[in-house]
């Protein structure tokens, strides 16, 4: 426990105040494998590089806005939804200012609002197959006039390697052609590219680990 406590004290210290603290998933993950959250955050990265500046930025899929700061940064405003209300009280704790809005509720169901972009990262593949156009529809809905979006996702050829928890929780993965042809629904240009570990790239995609879809020119 001893161990667990100093982490916490660490964890405290990076958040810059003992009223603060990283929801349950992401402690979970920063204490038994620390590392993913290099990668999760190297993902965010890329999709504000490309989505973020000076934009009105939707994410849908949140979780406990581990990637809020990363995209809000350069945005003009950034929203954050996500149906887990614990995880977007964990974000609402940490995550303040005017430049944050955290919803909790089921985007598939109604539109949010009208942005510049929309980012969902490690989400599309929790849904499940017959409600996955639903998702694609819902970023369609929330966007405003010519926005963009950028879609993140692990890549189906990579499942054999994942773990039992992973392969449980991913119920529709998807590889590069088919989620290149889902997002060809809503824009006319598709950009694929991959990602392993925190390297981003466009090399053959079989072999790449996390798929990444930017999508603009709205159909």
């Amino acid at each position: 426990m001893s161990g667990e406590k100093e982490l916490w004290g660490r964890v405290t210290d990076m958040l810059g105040s003992g009223e603060k603290e990283l929801g349950s998933h992401w402690t979970y993950n920063l204490w038994n494998d620390p590392k993913r959250l290099a990668f999760v955050l190297s993902r965010y990265k890329f999709a504000a590089k490309v989505a973020s500046s000076g934009r009105r930025v939707l994410e849908l899929g949140c979780s406990e806005g581990i990637g809020a700061p990363i995209l809000a940064e350069r945005a003009s405003a950034y929203t954050g939804i996500d149906i887990d209300e614990p995880a977007i009280e964990a974000a609402r704790r940490n995550w303040t200012g005017d430049r944050f809005e955290f919803l909790a509720g089921d985007f598939l169901d109604k539109p949010v609002g009208a942005f510049d972009s929309v980012v969902s990262l490690d989400v599309v593949e929790h849904i499940q197959p017959e409600s996955a156009q639903l998702f694609f529809d819902a970023i369609a809905a929330n966007l405003d006039g010519d926005g963009l979006a950028v879609v993140g996702t692990p890549n189906a050829t990579s499942e054999e390697y994942a773990s039992e928890a992973s392969r449980r929780g991913h119920v529709n993965l998807y590889e590069a052609p088919r989620l290149k042809e889902s997002m060809g629904r809503i824009f006319h240009n598709v950009f694929m590219f991959g990602i392993n570990d925190e390297i981003v790239h466009t090399g053959f995609a079989p072999m790449t680990h996390y798929l990444v879809a930017v999508g603009c020119y709205r159909r």
